[in-house]
């Protein structure tokens, strides 16, 4: 049996992360919430955290992904 809440109050967002299975890389993630911008001008923030960024729908898409791929991902792993 599956429990989904509903409610017109709520928003989505969309989390582009990674994990490792043995807990070494500390890779952080990307939150795209739904407001103005594109994947150019929509990344909000970057700390050691996470990104906060922001599309027309609060989706990610291609662009988003490779930023994160990017700008995240690769330099984690090359550490």
């Amino acid at each position: 049996m599956m429990y989904c809440q509903k409610s017109d109050s709520l928003e989505l967002v969309t989390v582009i992360d990674c994990v490792c299975m043995d807990g070494t890389a500390e890779i952080p993630p990307c939150f795209v919430f739904k407001g103005v911008g594109s994947s150019q001008s929509g990344w909000r923030s970057m700390t050691t955290f996470c990104i906060i960024a922001t599309s027309d729908n609060g989706w990610t898409d291609d662009e988003y992904g490779f930023e994160w791929f990017r700008q995240c991902f690769i330099p984690h792993v090359q550490k």
